[in-house]
């Protein structure tokens, strides 16, 4: 006897004890369309059976079509997830089959396909929301199911978009939040599943408040302003915590301090739902807008990738770089998911964000913003220089004569020029270059130290004609020491007062060496449980030495000497900050048991940080680097060029991968 009958049967008998022959007659007719539907769910199961032999295979025959044929004309969703639910089947490789029948040179079978697909994930996640429960497996299978085929999704363009054309209706805008939150962090994990896909998807299901596409604005650059580093208080400040990276106890203690030195100021955090939902109650608690980036691949570092400026009416816009960054690619958005996510009430008080993207490369790690002029180094244009001469690398060989380093320094300000008009502002070297192109005028510089074997400086001879050649390239060879590290990580620029010069404070790995010789074992050992490195006490200590006195450190020592002398007959009064290069092989399990190369280092710096003008004066906000002897020397130098200087607890995998707090954070000014 089939299931059906047998259901049939017994909604007969119970129907006839319950009540009287009127009762009986309408129970008959529910039981009869029950067993019809448990019926048409059986032989939902049993054609989903033809067709995953046929997913399985290279290709749909007949008996595959007319499977698919009669699923669609004869077993809606609602039965086929009602017998999936009692006896649930394999569905991936049916879905194959039908995901081939999307193909299909006949357009209307392909269209009923995708109508017969998305009704069904959206039944299946109806009954989901219904229930109020799901694991993630079920998570898992209500994508697959969206996506069809996953492995094509990721593979073919042409399918992609079929599948594309569908999802926002496949799930109910009505769906409960944290089910449509899970299948989004699930759907943004999927290869294929970009930006322009998350668009479409969120909007559809009501996941953000808008589409950045709405606030798209064609560059038009005279109306921004950017505001100077240190110029006004700051108003709002924008982190990324992306769950791979941060815990949320390390991520709430930075906010808790934040919050702590400036109780007025909105915070903004873009994070993902593992970490969101863990952070909800502290955020709550600390007045933290947490934007959700169903699990996007944002770095931890929004300073780099957009700038926040006003607009001549005074509303904020976010000016996204065009440049993507190697193994950052996906921060080409950042600027227009923070736009999308933004609360109705921040975005009225922002003036209606709005995004444009910059006409020109830019890395605003590696500018420094004054009043009067853009600082930068060589090194800042790069990706322009590059692109301007047409070549994919430094071409460091060409450096040896007059010819190629005129090429280059020409390039470089051709792409000095262009920022400046982005800026609004004149851009300003902050190291010496060749002068074998126009310039603007600089101040005489002493002559250039050179190295002797004992690594220590000696005057460089008078420049004559005869060594001309060689002191441009030798400058060239001192610039290049600077070239891997970001600019605000080594220098920090400070504003001038109504009676005093400008100030630098430049990093110096001289200074480092001397805080690190005179480190106490208390001090060493923080350092050890701060950074889980290994080993520890004085073969720690060594190891630690050992890296100061490495080539490329060498390099990096003779680059901001360089930048030091040069900022000095800039005007700047300047001081030094210690700089510690720490190998990443000491750092416990780095890589995952892959060799790191012994010159791969990260650094602990008292630069990067972030200044903000406050009614008592200049401040400044950075992490502690965890020794206490650097970070009160830093404190003490900075106060000796009229800066309080507010060290914020750290987050820790960030400054390993070479992220201080200037980089994990962006920020509105005041407008004036």
């Amino acid at each position: 006897m089939s299931v059906a009958l047998t259901l049939l049967l017994v909604e007969l008998c119970l129907a006839t004890i319950a009540g009287p022959p009127q009762s009986l007659k309408f129970a008959a007719a529910a039981a009869a369309e029950r067993a019809g539907a448990a019926a048409r769910g059986e032989e939902g199961a049993a054609l989903l059976g033809v067709l995953a032999r046929a997913g399985a295979g290279p290709g749909v025959g007949l008996e595959a079509m007319v499977a698919a044929r009669r699923l669609r004309e004869r077993v809606p969703p609602e039965e086929l997830e009602g017998e999936l639910e009692r006896h649930p089947v394999p569905v991936a490789e049916a879905l194959v089959a039908l995901g081939r029948l999307l193909d299909d040179a006949n357009q209307e079978v392909g269209s009923e396909i995708g109508a017969y697909l998305a009704a069904w994930a959206r039944e299946r996640g109806r009954r989901m929301g219904r229930r109020g429960r799901w694991s993630g497996e079920e998570i898992k299978g209500l994508v697959g199911l969206q996506l069809v085929d996953a492995r094509r999704f990721a593979a073919e363009a042409g399918f992609r978009g079929r599948v594309l054309g569908m999802l926002p209706s496949e799930l109910d805008r009505g769906a409960p939040a944290r089910l449509r939150d899970e299948v989004l962090l699930e759907l943004n994990a999927a290869e294929g599943f970009d930006f322009a896909a998350s668009e479409a998807v969120e909007g559809a299901w009501g996941a953000v408040p808008r589409r950045a596409a709405e606030r798209r604005e064609d560059y038009g650059g005279e109306g921004l302003r950017f505001e100077a580093d240190g110029d006004g208080r700051l108003v709002a400040s924008v982190y990324s915590f992306p769950s791979s990276f941060f815990g949320d106890k390390e991520v709430a203690a930075l906010l808790a301090e934040v919050r702590r030195l400036s109780p007025e100021r909105t915070l903004v955090a873009l994070t993902d739902l593992p970490l969101s939902r863990r952070l909800s109650e502290a955020a709550r608690a600390l007045r933290v807008y947490l934007l959700e980036t169903y699990g996007r691949a944002y770095s931890p570092w929004p300073r780099d990738p957009f700038s926040l400026v006003r607009s001549a009416r005074g509303g904020v816009v976010v000016l996204s770089r065009p440049n993507a960054q190697r193994g950052r690619e996906e921060d080409l958005h950042l600027g227009a998911e923070l736009v999308r996510g933004l609360p109705a009430d921040l975005d009225r008080a922002w003036g209606g964000a709005r995004w444009t993207e910059a006409p020109v490369p830019f890395h605003n790690g590696q500018v420094l913003l004054g009043r009067e002029a853009a600082w930068v180094s060589l090194h800042s244009l790069e990706p322009r220089i590059l692109a301007l001469l047409g070549l994919a690398r430094v071409p460091v060989e060409s450096f040896d004569g007059s010819a190629g380093i005129g090429r280059y320094v020409e390039a470089a300000q051709r792409a000095a020029a262009e920022l400046a008009r982005l800026y609004g502002r004149p851009v300003r070297f902050v190291h010496p270059l060749p002068p074998l192109a126009p310039l603007p005028p600089l101040a005489p510089l002493p002559p250039l130290p050179r190295p002797t074997a004992a690594g220590q400086a000696a005057a460089a001879p008078p420049a004559t004609l005869e060594n001309e050649r060689g002191e441009d390239a030798e400058l060239m060879r001192r610039i290049g020491g600077g070239a891997g590290y970001d600019l605000d990580s080594i220098l920090t620029l400070l504003p001038g007062g109504r009676d005093g010069a400008p100030a630098a404070l430049v990093a110096s790995i001289e200074e480092g060496r001397a805080l690190l010789s005179a480190l106490p074992a208390g001090e060493l050992d923080g350092l050890r449980r701060g950074y889980d490195l290994e080993p520890a006490g004085e073969t720690l200590a060594a190891a630690l030495a050992a890296a100061q006195r490495r080539p490329r450190i060498d390099a990096l020592a003779g680059f901001l000497d360089l930048v030091a002398a040069h900022l000095a007959h800039q005007g700047f009064r300047v001081s030094r900050l210690p700089l510690l290069a720490v190998p990443l092989a000491l750092v416990r399990g780095h890589g995952e048991g892959v060799p790191v190369a012994p010159e791969r280092v990260f650094l602990l710096t008292w630069n990067n940080v972030v200044l903000d003008r406050v009614p008592a004066g200049l401040r400044a906000e950075g992490f502690s680097a965890q020794l206490p002897s650097g970070d009160a020397a830093a404190r003490r130098a900075f106060a000796a060029a009229g800066c309080r200087l507010d060290l914020l607890p750290p987050l820790v995998r960030s400054i390993v991968a070479n992220g201080g707090y200037r980089c994990a954070s962006n920020h509105v000014r005041s407008w004036r």
